[in-house]
């Protein structure tokens, strides 16, 4: 089946799934992280410093476990905690959301040593990568984008408007940002997805949504297109940036909390520990669908 279309009546949730390829099954504790790199796939989890490294075959599904890297960094007052994981193919290495000591690191993505460290607001959240190399870091008690150097240089922060008071995690696409935004303590109070402009201002939303993650870009052509981890409603819906229309929406998934696409593949990390491996359509950059 392969359905696309503009309108969110459209979209059914029940109809529409994406090919399953494999499901990913390690510990049990929540996926607080899961990026590509290359011909791999790190995945990070809640209170332990240790990523899983799973190898991606020639048929680009990840087998089991090939290594483990430890992330530590001396002088630190606490374990690192990974929050969040993305990866720079520019710099070859990782960045680590450490929430435990407010720190961003900058990891070399084969050893796990640490190259740069820098601190960040005690409240960061979700951090991606842009595709100028810089590093974009959610501070969700302040409601800022800041934006860094792979060296830890701030070269812009940027203040969001009053609607976004708590973003979750944000994205940039060309000269613009979609953020992902909702009251954790209210557990969704506000949930939203929007596209903020260089000063800040929300130029459109949608908010057919529940506690919304992580976004991730499937594809960045003339028409891009944005996934949204709907964890409260147990679904990865796909948006198009230019409208935030929904164009089609990944169903199978429990609490989807995190989201890396890579190579046509959509990988979705949940709460229950396991990492979901989703074929994409190929006809996405043209019109955005799934298929089974």
């Amino acid at each position: 089946m392969l359905t696309s279309g503009n309108d969110t009546n459209q979209v059914d949730s029940s109809s529409l799934d994406g090919e399953l390829l494999e499901t990913l099954r390690g510990s049990s504790a929540a996926v607080y992280g899961v990026t590509a790199l290359e011909n791999e796939l790190f995945v990070a989890r809640d209170r332990s410093n240790v990523i899983e490294v799973f190898a991606v075959t020639s048929a680009l599904t990840p087998s089991s476990c090939q290594r483990r890297l430890t992330v530590t960094s001396l002088g630190l007052p606490q374990q690192v905690r990974p929050l969040d994981i993305a990866a720079c193919v520019k710099t070859r290495s990782l960045y680590v959301n450490d929430a435990g000591n407010a720190r961003l690191h900058r990891v070399d993505a084969k050893s796990g040593r640490v190259l740069n460290t820098w601190r960040v607001d005690s409240r960061a959240w979700g951090i991606s990568v842009t595709a100028g190399g810089t590093v974009l870091v959610c501070c969700r008690g302040a409601g800022l984008l800041c934006e860094y150097t792979s060296s830890g240089q701030l070269v812009r922060p940027l203040r969001l408007s009053d609607d976004v008071a708590q973003p979750v995690h944000a994205v940039k696409l060309r000269s613009q940002y979609v953020v992902s935004h909702y009251d954790v303590q209210s557990n969704s109070a506000g949930a939203c997805v929007c596209v903020v402009d260089d000063s800040g201002g929300v130029r459109r939303d949608y908010d057919q949504l529940s506690q919304p993650h992580h976004l991730a870009i499937v594809c960045d052509d003339a028409r891009s297109i944005v996934a949204v981890a709907d964890c409260g409603n147990d679904r990865v819906v796909l948006l198009d940036a230019g409208t935030l229309n929904a164009v089609a929406v990944v169903g199978g998934s429990q609490r989807p909390h995190r989201l890396c696409v890579q190579q046509g593949r959509l990988y979705v990390g949940q709460w229950d520990g396991r990492v979901l491996v989703f074929q994409l359509s190929t006809g996405l950059s043209s019109a955005a669908a799934v298929y089974e």
